[in-house]
C-alpha cells in the first residue's frame, strides 16, 4: 500500500518552481554555466530537472561546440582558448629543437630572422646561427 502514497509525497517533497524563478536564473548565466546546464537549476528541483530536456551534442554536427552556444559566441571564444606556439614550460635541451627554432633556415623564414643574419654578418661573426 505504501507505493500508492509515494507519488503524492514526491509532490509535497519538492516545492513548485515558478516560471519567474527559472527566468531569473537563466538571465544570470555565464559562459561556464552554459557548459554545465545542470548548474542553472536549483538543487531542490531534482524531480523537475529530470523532466526538462537537456541539449545534446549531435554527432553529425560540424560545430565543435555544443548546440547551446550560438555561432557568434563560439567565434568570439575561440581565440581565447587557443594556445598555438606557446613557450615550453620546462627546459628540456634538445639539439634538434634548438636548430629548428634558432637555426639558419629558421632565420631565413622571417623578416626579423634575415635582419639578425645581416647584423651578424656586418659584425663579422664566424657563426651566424646555431
Amino acid at each position: 500500500m505504501s507505493f500508492l502514497y509515494r507519488p503524492a509525497l514526491r509532490c509535497l517533497r519538492y516545492p513548485p518552481i515558478s516560471p519567474s524563478s527559472i527566468i531569473s536564473t537563466t538571465s544570470k548565466r555565464t559562459f561556464t554555466s552554459l557548459l554545465r546546464p545542470s548548474s542553472i537549476l536549483p538543487r531542490t528541483s531534482n524531480y523537475i530537472a529530470s523532466t526538462i530536456p537537456r541539449p545534446t551534442l549531435s554527432i553529425t554536427s560540424t560545430s565543435p561546440f555544443p548546440s547551446i552556444i550560438s555561432p557568434s559566441q563560439s567565434s568570439s571564444i575561440l581565440p581565447l582558448t587557443q594556445t598555438r606556439g606557446h613557450r615550453r614550460k620546462t627546459y628540456n635541451p634538445s639539439h634538434i629543437v634548438r636548430k629548428r627554432r634558432f637555426g639558419f633556415l629558421a632565420r631565413l623564414r622571417s623578416k626579423t630572422g634575415k635582419n639578425i643574419i645581416k647584423r651578424r654578418k656586418e659584425k663579422g661573426r664566424k657563426a651566424l646561427t646555431h
